[in-house]
């Protein structure tokens, strides 16, 4: 079918209507007429995919990766997409979902803040990720095809950090170490060896077992801050978003000598090691994570802090009857968000702050507006380019 695009969605899909019904078109851009075909037909609307482009964007490119590109595994969907592109596109993103699900209000709010999403560094986002995921072959590893169980195999990464190829995952060297069908995690972490990460078990190469443990690093204009992580853990993929969402956290936060600050979602401690510090001796922080592994680690960064404690919690609306009285609060939830029960909960605290990093845009919208609905204010919002030639986009929002 040929379709005009008129606008984009949430999860960088192409909006258009067809026969009356609204299509979202993987790999379409606003203003593109294209080629398409279904990929499934509902009653309220459908899904397609781009199969030719007859009036292009003035934002499209040639995809460097054709086998990351949106229909095929959508590892990079974003990859066709000019660098300024991909920002318009996710600002409109955001605008969009914001209006949709948080309301006219919330609309006008990041209106009057002139929210627009910034890029993390100034390249085209090639080669800036520290950790990558794919399955084992028989020989050599592979991606999913998008929506699919079809493994497609790959013989490069290109969002990657260049030094990873050195682990020759392409090549036939793991095929007597790890068996088909493993998933693997490729690591480069900010000192020591690269490694892969095959089940439980942690290789710097063929053949050769690391430690389990890494280090990685974060920093803000005036310090810099080290943790011990499990490999197999958690961590910001993008080799600057970790000190990027840092310094944007601090700063919604202004964390107060002294305070008591409650952190949720705490991972390893990227947040709660400086927030330590910033307390101080005579402030308290308390941090929730529900991974046992991550709580391992945050306890060993906090190691001198010992007015900071990380615990393992299950972390859902009750939690809030354990951080009444924080000053500030801190939360970092998966791509669910908070959900309702959870953010109404903590917009009636009485913290003087409530930082929230968000990365969805839905999500984002509807824990926002619930925490409004709950009394809050929003005072800024930074949208970020962690992700950069995919959809996705993290966003900070500071509460008050």
């Amino acid at each position: 079918m040929k379709l005009t695009i008129e606008d984009i969605g949430h999860g960088g899909v192409g909006v258009a209507r067809y026969e009356g019904q609204v299509i979202f078109v993987r790999g379409a851009l606003p203003g593109e007429i294209v080629e398409a075909v279904f990929t499934s037909r509902k009653s309220k609307y459908s899904t397609a995919l781009v199969t030719g482009v007859i009036e292009p964007s003035e934002f499209r490119v040639d995809h460097p990766w054709p086998v990351g590109a949106a229909g095929y595994t959508g590892a990079a969907d974003f990859g066709h997409v000019t660098t300024q592109g991909q920002l318009a596109l996710k600002t409109q993103v955001i605008r969009n979902t914001v209006r949709r699900i948080g309301g006219e209000e919330l609309f006008r709010t990041i209106e009057h803040l002139g929210v627009e999403v910034r890029a993390i560094d100034s390249g085209k986002g090639w080669g800036t990720r520290t950790r990558y995921e794919v399955t084992k072959l028989e020989s050599g590893v592979g991606m999913f095809r998008e929506k699919s169980h079809e493994l497609v195999a790959i013989e490069e990464m290109p969002l990657a950090l260049p030094d990873l190829a050195e682990l020759k995952l392409w090549a036939s060297a793991w095929d007597s170490y790890i068996k088909p069908g493993t998933r693997l995690k490729a690591v480069a972490p900010a000192s020591g060896d690269n490694v892969v990460v095959a089940g439980d078990v942690v290789w710097s190469a063929p053949g050769l077992k690391a430690t389990e443990h890494i280090w990685e690093r974060a920093s803000t204009e005036d310090d810099i801050y080290d943790y011990r992580m499990n490999a197999k853990g958690f961590w910001q993929v993008h080799f600057r978003a970790p000190s990027t969402l840092l310094t944007s956290v601090l700063a919604g936060a202004q964390v107060l000598s002294g305070e008591y600050v409650a952190e949720l979602f705490s991972g390893a401690g990227l947040f709660t090691l400086p927030l330590a510090q910033k307390v101080g001796k005579n402030g308290r922080v308390d941090a929730f994570e529900g991974s046992q592994s991550a709580v391992a680690d945050a306890r060993y960064n906090l190691r001198h802090t010992p007015w900071a404690h990380a615990n393992v919690a299950k972390i859902d609306h009750g939690i809030v009857r354990e951080i009444e009285g924080a000053d500030v609060v801190i939360a970092d939830p998966p791509r669910a968000g908070l959900g309702r029960g959870l953010a109404e909960n903590l917009g009636r605290l009485s913290a003087r702050k409530i930082v929230l990093v968000s990365c969805d845009p839905a999500a984002m919208a509807r824990d926002v507006a619930q925490l409004v609905a709950s009394g809050r204010k929003v005072e800024s919002m930074d949208a970020i380019d962690i992700f950069p030639n995919t959809h996705h986009v993290e966003i900070v929002t500071a509460l008050s």
